[in-house]
């Protein structure tokens, strides 16, 4: 169905109606499914439900419903929240605060001294620990935006009195290739007899080979745990090399047999894959480069041909 031809279902119209309602529990339970139908949702349905929901955050006090409108608007990812989010950013209530900090990195770009991002770099230093640990998460997880100020905020979390928080504030540096969190990365993969996966994560996104020794540890403890091989592996230089190695050999020999792909290497910030990006005819085509050459026996030849006959040319309409 188009979006042209989108219309609410019985089930949105339903929730929609408990906003109005006079007991704040039931106003809760409407945003609450509002939510769960918009994080998967179309972008007319999306659309609708911050129609829904904007012109209700003046009216709601706080609480569950306010708290649970904000959920609506973090699914929706609509621009059009960022005003009423930046305004709920100092709320007294701090399930609302907690919400936005939650909020907050799906809505708008990762400019790093937006009014967004300053934002969050407030929550940051919230007083509740709830809504540090989120608005840090969402400061060195989620969000992109870098800077001196984006940096000093992380660093001023390393010694915050709640243990979360910190190490929130440790992924983040991590993230962002900030090797003096190494010492404190090395504490947190040895600190618990399973590692949280945003710490190996991080680990491989650093992808230092003074890491090595704790994550070779981790492997003989683990070896089925995907994620401690593919932070080991991430951290050795050599194999990082070789990947890069053939990567491009794959990029130069698909370039020479089909330019019409005109093919990519992009390696994602906070990401420890790199990709191989296409466009066939008027579609983006994304490889896994090192998935692919996997496959392919880690033959940039084989690879390349496995590309070609996966994307036959396209005869694209003569230019007007």
């Amino acid at each position: 169905m188009s979006d042209d031809a989108w219309a609410p279902d019985d089930d949105l119209r339903a929730a929609a109606a408990l906003l109005s309602a006079a007991d704040p529990a039931r106003r809760a339970a409407g945003y609450g499914r509002l939510a769960a139908r918009a994080a998967p949702g179309e972008d007319a349905l999306r659309a609708w439900a911050v129609d829904a929901v904007l012109g209700r955050a003046g009216r709601e006090p706080g609480g569950a419903a306010l708290a649970a409108l904000v959920e609506v608007l973090e699914a929706a990812q609509d621009a059009r929240a960022l005003p009423v989010l930046l305004e709920l950013a100092g709320h007294p209530d701090e399930a609302v605060r907690l919400a936005v900090a939650k909020a907050l990195p799906f809505v708008g770009e990762p400019v790093p001294d937006s009014p967004r991002v300053r934002a969050l770099l407030t929550l940051c230093r919230d007083g509740a620990p709830r809504v540090r640990d989120a608005a840090v998460f969402s400061v060195g997880s989620l969000d992109e935006a870098y800077s001196p100020a984006v940096r000093a905020a992380l660093h001023e979390r390393l010694d915050d009195e709640d243990a979360e928080v910190a190490e929130e504030a440790v992924r983040g540096l991590a993230n962002r290739q900030d090797a003096s969190v190494l010492p404190r990365l090395v504490d947190l993969l040895e600190a618990y007899v399973e590692p949280h996966p945003l710490t190996l994560s991080a680990a491989a996104v650093l992808g230092r080979p003074e890491l090595l020794p704790v994550l070779a540890e981790l492997a003989a403890e683990r070896p089925d745990d995907r994620r401690i091989t593919a932070a080991l592996e991430s951290c050795d230089p050599e194999r990082r090399e070789e990947l890069a190695a053939r990567a491009w050999q794959l990029l130069e020999e698909l370039s020479a047999r089909r330019p019409d792909l005109d093919a990519a290497l992009a390696w994602p910030r906070f990401s420890t894959r790199l990709y191989l990006e296409l466009r066939h005819g008027s579609a983006p085509v994304v490889y896994h480069a090192d998935g692919l050459l996997s496959r392919t026996g880690r033959d940039p030849s084989r690879a390349a041909a496995a590309v070609d006959a996966d994307l036959p040319p396209v005869d694209l309409p003569p230019a007007a």
